[in-house]
């Protein structure tokens, strides 16, 4: 395989990290660019433009390159936000084939011949089924007067007190049940209070995180036996720097945002704008500023 070739001086780390680690995504299927264009959505042109580092690839094609090359898409995402938000070249406009998300390929660039080697993939779609025809209503049913048939005798007058006494006991376990609910509430206040103090704080997230780049997180932040939080997470020492996405991020920037650190969105993932938010924090308290979040630093913010 060719080496490749160096890439442009005016392209930001942040940006050169996304475009290195496509290129070794590439080198590890194997696949030349011709093959590539055949697995995915774009163009040979488009790949080598993406891989070059002339223009920033969308996020459709780090996501398809990476289920390629059996990598954590959330995670090249992550590279491909923080790479968005640095780069200096012109925004991405080549699309997915017809079918797509995107808006077409570009008119200018013809594709390119496909690869003799390359068995042809024929896009089949099959025909949506006709819906099927809606079923004739149900005939209502006919009182049994209509049909001539003997009306149904009357229930027996018997069975009425029956049907009162029930109800009667029914309405008197109803009461005992209120009486009850009102002696608990008045003999134990402090121990329901505290229960519903605990079960809202604990109304952190459970569901594991998955990053999206257009997606912003609300924060609930309140007060917990002296410590602020937003909801997120409780934590008090994870260790959070460039490229973390987490839902300890998420709560780390609720909180700096709450604290007037300003990042711009709350999108769980450490891009330059939480690391630059989190320096003023941990120079203002007098901390080390390294732009990293530890102990001290999640010290600092709950307060």
């Amino acid at each position: 395989m060719a080496p490749w070739k160096a890439l442009p001086e005016h392209l930001d780390p942040q940006a050169g990290r996304l475009v290195d680690r496509l290129r070794r995504l590439k080198d590890a299927t194997g696949l030349s660019f011709t093959a590539l264009a055949t697995r995915t959505s774009y163009s040979r042109s488009s790949w080598e433009r993406y891989l070059n580092g002339r223009k920033l690839p969308p996020a459709d094609a780090v996501t398809e390159l990476a289920v390629l090359a059996g990598a954590d898409p959330d995670r090249m995402l992550a590279l491909h936000t923080l790479a968005a938000q640095t780069w200096t070249g012109p925004q991405p406009k080549d699309a997915a084939t017809p079918g797509t998300s995107g808006a077409g390929p570009e008119p200018t660039e013809p594709e390119p011949e496909p690869d003799p080697g390359a068995a042809p993939e024929v896009a089949a779609t099959a025909p949506a089924p006709a819906p099927a025809p809606a079923e004739p209503d149900a005939p209502a049913a006919v009182p049994p007067a209509l049909l001539g048939e003997p009306d149904v005798p009357a229930e027996p007058v018997r069975a009425r007190p029956a049907r009162r006494t029930l109800l009667a006991a029914g309405g008197a376990l109803v009461v005992v049940a209120a009486v009850l609910a009102v002696v608990v509430t008045l003999v134990l206040p402090g121990r329901g209070s505290a229960g519903a103090g605990e079960e809202e704080h604990r109304r952190t997230a459970t569901e594991e995180f998955a990053f999206k780049p257009d997606r912003t997180y609300d924060c609930d932040i309140h007060r917990f036996e002296g410590r602020l939080y937003a909801g997120h997470s409780d934590t008090q020492d994870a260790l959070l720097q460039q490229i973390s996405t987490t839902w300890e991020v998420v709560e780390a920037q609720c909180l700096l945002e709450h604290r007037g650190y300003r990042i711009g969105g709350i999108d769980g993932a450490y891009g330059p704008a939480t690391e630059r938010a989190v320096k003023r924090l941990q120079d203002k308290e007098g901390l080390v500023v390294d732009g990293i979040m530890g102990p001290h630093t999640w010290e600092a913010l709950r307060r």
